[in-house]
């Protein structure tokens, strides 16, 4: 018997070792904290303990049912004939009030860890929107004492490129603001395919001094940009090794030194009546993810908020593709026939 037992506490031992083991591996914690959230968070029953009439009820219920038992349990004959049963009862309800009360804890933690940094993350938009539309209007009013009767006003008033890197600048200040990250944690670029020549290249990066890899590379391969530039919409993943095991993102020799990131890619298109101008927009974090992967609601909010900051630059894109059109494309054009 004592050697079962022994036995029993060695296999015991063994289960616990290799559990502690196993949470040394990303992958394995990965998978700890997805289940964890599944079991405890996101699943049907989970959802239903912690509505809000049953966390109101249940702790109302047990305690009224053990005053009940109290009081009344040794007058009553439908208490004190069937003892054993009403302490199964009130011991279920305990552990089910106590349960509910833990579910809702870990519910309130994961609301509050999420709606603390959306809340935060919308304030620095506001702020970023704001320094980007009074930059404009700051240049229009300069220009508009300027402007000649015969002179050309939408060439002199509208200065793309400035106002780009200035968005750029903006979203690494956000970035640095809201995520605690670095300056060396943070990378935006926008790839271009330049229509004469039908290749691809970093029109903008905010850091200008790294060894990027090469747009094409990137665009042929298994990359968010490719996956962006195919379906033509935003694509927006939080963590970026999982997006490599899907096929998704282009792990480059960064990601290897610098650990797992989060990387959001945006398409702009704009389509002259002689070419298109196709752009990748990308913001890339190092080290760091901008949210927890498992958390729909947070990524959700994180690509919309990119979204409606990379729409400005779609914007500022379309600017300077038509004036290129009209003043650069066309004018080579002219020339070429003359």
């Amino acid at each position: 018997m004592e050697n079962v037992s022994n036995n029993q506490m060695i296999i015991v031992v063994g289960v616990v070792a290799i559990w502690l083991l196993s949470l040394f591996f990303e992958q394995s914690r990965y998978f700890h904290r997805k289940l964890f959230r599944k079991v405890l968070y996101e699943n049907t029953v989970v959802r239903t303990i912690r509505n809000r009439f049953l966390q109101v009820f249940l702790p109302g219920f047990t305690g009224a049912y053990f005053i009940t038992l109290d009081v009344w349990g040794e007058q009553w004959d439908i208490i004190k004939n069937h003892t054993d049963k009403h302490e199964v009862a009130f011991s279920i309800l305990i552990v089910v009030s106590l349960l509910a009360l833990l579910i809702r804890g870990i519910a309130d933690w994961y609301e509050e860890q999420s709606g603390d940094a959306y809340k935060k993350f919308l304030e620095g938009f506001t702020l970023l929107t704001t320094r980007v539309v009074q930059k404009k209007l700051d240049r229009f009013k300069d220009e508009s004492g300027k402007l000649k009767p015969n002179g050309n006003t939408f060439k002199q008033i509208t200065q793309p490129k400035e106002q780009i890197n200035l968005i750029l600048g903006e979203i690494e200040s956000l970035l640095l603001n809201n995520f605690s990250l670095k300056r060396n944690q943070i990378c935006i670029t926008i790839m271009h395919n330049d229509p004469q020549s039908d290749t691809w290249y970093y029109e903008y990066e905010t850091n200008r001094s790294w060894k990027h890899t090469k747009a094409i590379k990137l665009i042929e391969g298994k990359s968010a940009a490719a996956e962006c530039l195919s379906i033509g919409e935003p694509v927006f993943h939080a963590c970026k090794r999982q997006a490599h095991k899907k096929g998704k993102y282009y792990l480059s020799e960064r990601d290897g030194r610098t650990g797992d990131g989060s990387v959001f890619c945006y398409p702009a298109f704009t389509v002259n009546s002689d070419y298109r101008d196709n752009y990748i927009i990308s913001i890339v974090t190092y080290g760091r993810r901008l949210c927890d992967p498992l958390d729909e609601q947070q990524s959700e909010a994180i690509s919309e908020i990119f979204s409606d900051i990379c729409r400005r630059i779609d914007l500022e894109l379309t600017l300077n593709s038509i004036k290129k059109w009209q003043y650069e494309f066309h004018t080579n054009k002219s020339r070429s026939v003359a």
